[in-house]
């Protein structure tokens, strides 16, 4: 699933570094507002999920942004809305 999520978000933010989940948004990918609205979508769209753009203002890593998902219970089998 980690694997996933880092394809999906290397997809949107493909002119950046090597994305690995300890890669910071802001510092090590650049990542802007834009960006971010970009990578919730796409991950909606990779997962077939409903993301609240407010539940991920606080994420720092892509760690953060799995961890988000996994605390939802998005990958237990079960589509959700955050």
């Amino acid at each position: 699933m980690e694997d996933r999520i880092i394809m999906t978000i290397q997809s949107v933010l493909d002119k950046r570094p090597v994305i690995t989940l300890d890669s910071h948004l802001l510092e090590d990918l650049r990542v802007d507002s834009l960006d971010k609205l970009m990578i919730l979508s796409a991950l909606e769209d990779e997962f077939a999920i409903t993301i609240a753009e407010d539940d991920f203002a606080d994420v720092v890593t892509i760690n953060d942004i799995v961890m988000k998902l996994k605390a939802r219970g998005f990958f237990e089998g079960t589509h959700s809305h955050l």
